[in-house]
C-alpha cells in the first residue's frame, strides 16, 4: 500500500529531517518514523511532510483514529495533496467506514487522477459496499494506470467479477493471472474452483481442490469469502469452520473482533414486546425472502415488535413492496456504513437481531462485530458458522442439519427448531401442470429433475447420475438452463460419460412460482445435490408433490436435504452414502407403485407435515427467541450489569 511519495515524482529540496523521514518511510521503520516526526512537529507543528509521515506510520501500526487526527491537522496546510485524502480514505476504510472513504478517494483522484493505488483503494471500498460493477471499473482503471502488471488489483478484479455474476470474464482474468507466476496463490485456486463450479467447467476441479488444500495449509490461512466454500467437494465441517475463522479475521480488524463490548440484555420476561430485528440484503426477489415471507407475516405482534433492516438495493419487485408495506418497521439501510447501521439498530433498542445472510452477499456482517444488539443470531441464508463468537451468539438449526455433536465446528451455540430449521411460504399456489411437450419432455420418459444452482453440480455427482441413467433406459435428466456457458458445459460433460445428449433436457426460466410449481409436477423423482444440498429448491420440489432422494452429508449445507425430508415425513428417502442414494433411485424407478404412494403422501403433507406448518413453525421460532432473551437477561443480572429499561411500546 503506497501512502506517501509519488512514484517517479521530482521532490523539492528537503531539509535534513525530511530526508531522514523519507528514508525511514521507505524502510518502513514505523517506531522511528513516529519518534522523529514527533520531534519535528514539536519544533514546527506545520511541517506537512512530518504529518504525512506520521500518518503513514500510525496507519501501518493499526492506530487509525490517531492517524485521522494527524491528517485533520495536515489537510488545511496542504489542501491539494491527494495523498492526504488517500491516507484518510485508508484510515476510514480500516474503521469500516467505506462510504466515507469513497468520498476521500474521489477527492484524491481529482488531484491525482492517474494514481493506480488510489484507484485500487477506491475499488476495495466499492467492493465492501457491494457496489460490484463500480469496483470493477475502479480495478480496471488501477490496472490500466499501473506501470506493469498490478497483480493485487487483478486478483481483486477476479472477485469483483465473481460477485457481479460475470463468470466468463472472471474465468478469463483468473486464468490469465494464473499463468503469470502465481501458481502458489491459494486464494487464486479458491477463485478458480468456484468459477469452474459456477460454469460447470470441471476439467481442473479435482487438481485445483487438492492444490487449494495444500496451499492454504489445510484452510488455516484465509483464501477468501467462506460462503463460497460450501459447494466445494471434499470439505468437512471443520474445514468450513477454519475458513470462516480466517475470513472473519481477514475482513474485520482484530480491534473489533477481540474487544469485549457485548451489550447488556434489554428485555425481561413479561416486560413488553420483544424487539426483534432481521438484517438482510435479501428483502427482494430472492430465495431467502421467499422462504421467510410467511413467517414474518405470522409473527405475534402482541409479543414481537418486528424490525427489518435491508442492506440490499430495492429491486422494485412485488416481494420488496410486500415487505415495505406489511412489516411493522422496515428500514432501508443500503447506503449506510457499518457503523451507521450498528448505530441505527442500537437506536431502535433491538433486543435480538437475526442475521439472515452471514457471509453471503452484502449483509454487513462487519456490523455484527460492533454488537448491534445484546443477542445476535445466525439463521437461514448462510448454512455455516460465521467463524467468531463476537459475530453471533446462536445458530438456529435442527437435529438433522446441525446435530449437537457437531458443536465444536461452530463458534455460535447451536439451538434447534423441533423439525426443520427452514421455513416455507405455503401461501404460494401450485399451478396446473403443462403438457410434457410444452416443456420439451418426452411423454413416455421417466423424468429425474434437479432445479439447483449450477455450482451445486460437480463431477462426482454427475458420475453417479449418469451411472444411474445407464440403468434406466427410458429416463431423462431435467436441469435448469442457467446460461449458454453452463448449458454447453453440462452437455459436454453428459457426452463425456457416454450419455445420449437427447436425455439431458435443460428447462427454460419461468418467472412465476405458480407456473414453476405446476411444471415441477411433470417430474417423477427429484435428485438432491451434494455436498451442497437443495435448500429452498428442495422445499419447492416437495411442495409441488415430487419425492426427492437425498444423501446425509457431513456439513450443515450437506444435511439440509435430509432435514427437509424428515420434516416432510419421508425419512426413508435419505441415503447414507453414494451407493445407497443410487439404490434408492433405482428402486423407485422400478417400483412405480411405491413411488405413487410417496406422491400421495406428499399431497397430504401439505396439510399435515411440520415442514409446511408455518403457524407452528412461527410459534416454535418465537419460543426460541424468548428463551434466548430470558437467558441473556439472567446472565446480565447475574453478572451485575445494569440492563436498560425494556421498551413498552412501538417506537
Amino acid at each position: 500500500m503506497k501512502i506517501i511519495g509519488k512514484r517517479g515524482a521530482r521532490r523539492p529540496a528537503m531539509d535534513a529531517d525530511s530526508v531522514e523521514l523519507m528514508r525511514l518511510v521507505e524502510a518502513r521503520q514505523y517506531a522511528d518514523i513516529e519518534a522523529l516526526a514527533g520531534s519535528v512537529l514539536a519544533r514546527n507543528g506545520h511541517h506537512v511532510l512530518a504529518l504525512k509521515a506520521l500518518s503513514f506510520a500510525l496507519l501501518c501500526l493499526g492506530r487509525d483514529e490517531e492517524a485521522l487526527q494527524v491528517i485533520a491537522r495536515a489537510l488545511p496546510l496542504a489542501p491539494t495533496d491527494g495523498e492526504l485524502y488517500n491516507n484518510r480514505g485508508i484510515a476510514l476504510s480500516n474503521r469500516l467506514r467505506w462510504d466515507d472513504a469513497i468520498g476521500d478517494f474521489q477527492e484524491a483522484l481529482r488531484l491525482a487522477p492517474n494514481d493506480p493505488e488510489i484507484h485500487k483503494n477506491m475499488g476495495v471500498a466499492y467492493f465492501r459496499m457491494g457496489r460490484w460493477n463500480e469496483s470493477i471499473d475502479a480495478f480496471l482503471k488501477a490496472i490500466e494506470t499501473h506501470p506493469g502488471d498490478y497483480l493485487e488489483a487483478i486478483y481483486l478484479l477476479v472477485w469483483a467479477l465473481i460477485n457481479a455474476q460475470r463468470m466468463d470474464e472472471a474465468s478469463t482474468v483468473c486464468r490469465a493471472l494464473h499463468s503469470d507466476a502465481t501458481a502458489s496463490d491459494a486464494g487464486l485456486h479458491y477463485a478458480l474452483v468456484f468459477i469452474d463450479l459456477r460454469r460447470c467447467d470441471w476439467g481442473e476441479i479435482e487438481e485445483n481442490c487438492a492444490k487449494l488444500r495444500q496451499l492454504s495449509n489445510n484452510f488455516v490461512n484465509s483464501v477468501g469469502n467462506a460462503a463460497f466454500a460450501l459447494c466445494i467437494p471434499g470439505l468437512d465441517s471443520q474445514d468450513h469452520a477454519l475458513m470462516a475463522r480466517s475470513y472473519a479475521y481477514a475482513s474485520i480488524p482484530r480491534t473489533y473482533l477481540d474487544s469485549g463490548n457485548h451489550l447488556a440484555a434489554t428485555w425481561k420476561n413479561r416486560s413488553g414486546r420483544l424487539r426483534v430485528g432481521y438484517l438482510s440484503e435479501d428483502f427482494r426477489r430472492h430465495a431467502v425472502a421467499v422462504a421467510i415471507a410467511e413467517v414474518l407475516a405470522r409473527h405475534d405482534r402482541s409479543r414481537i415488535e418486528l424490525f427489518a433492516y435491508s442492506t440490499g438495493k430495492n429491486d422494485q419487485s412485488d416481494l420488496r413492496e410486500y415487505f415495505e408495506q406489511t412489516l411493522e418497521h422496515f428500514r432501508d439501510v443500503s447506503t449506510m456504513s457499518v457503523h451507521a447501521l450498528a448505530q441505527a439498530i442500537q437506536s431502535d433498542k433491538i433486543d435480538l437481531l437475526v442475521d439472515l445472510g452471514g457471509w453471503t452477499g452484502i449483509g454487513r456482517t462487519e456490523s455484527l462485530a460492533i454488537r448491534c444488539a445484546p443477542i445476535q443470531v445466525n439463521w437461514l441464508g448462510y448454512c455455516g458458522t460465521l467463524g467468531h463468537p463476537k459475530l453471533a451468539d446462536y445458530l438456529i438449526g435442527d437435529a438433522v442439519a446441525t446435530p449437537h455433536s457437531a458443536q465444536d465446528a461452530y463458534t455460535e451455540k447451536i439451538v434447534h427448531m423441533p423439525h426443520s430449521f427452514m421455513p416455507f411460504d405455503t401461501r404460494r399456489a401450485i399451478g396446473a401442470p403443462p403438457t410434457r411437450q410444452a416443456e420439451g419432455l418426452p411423454d413416455d420418459a421417466f423424468v429425474l429433475c434437479s432445479f439447483n444452482n449450477s455450482y451445486k453440480f460437480n463431477p462426482r455427482l454427475f458420475n453417479l447420475w449418469c451411472r444411474m441413467l445407464a440403468e434406466m433406459p427410458d429416463a431423462v435428466l431435467w436441469l435448469p438452463r442457467h446460461n449458454d456457458t453452463v448449458a454447453a458445459n453440462l452437455q459436454k460433460e453428459f457426452g463425456r460419460r457416454g450419455m445420449d445428449p437427447s436425455r439431458l433436457i435443460l428447462a427454460r426460466y419461468v418467472n412465476s412460482s405458480k407456473d414453476h410449481f405446476g411444471r415441477l409436477q411433470l417430474a417423477d423423482l427429484a435428485l438432491d445435490t451434494f455436498p451442497y444440498n437443495s435448500h429452498s429448491t428442495g422445499a419447492d420440489t416437495l411442495w409441488a408433490g415430487v419425492p426427492m432422494v437425498a444423501k446425509l452429508g457431513d456439513t450443515f449445507a450437506g444435511r439440509v436435504g435430509a432435514s427437509l425430508l424428515s420434516a416432510a415425513g419421508l425419512p426413508e428417502l435419505i441415503a447414507d452414502d453414494d451407493e445407497g442414494y443410487a439404490r434408492l433411485v433405482l428402486d423407485l424407478y422400478h417400483d412405480r407403485a411405491r413411488l405413487a404412494g410417496l406422491r400421495e403422501r406428499l399431497k397430504l403433507a401439505r396439510q399435515t407435515a411440520p415442514l409446511f406448518d408455518m403457524a407452528g413453525f412461527t410459534r416454535d421460532l418465537e419460543s426460541l427467541y424468548f428463551k434466548m432473551a430470558d437467558d441473556a437477561w439472567t446472565a446480565t443480572t447475574a453478572s451485575g450489569d445494569q440492563p436498560r429499561p425494556a421498551p413498552t411500546s412501538a417506537s
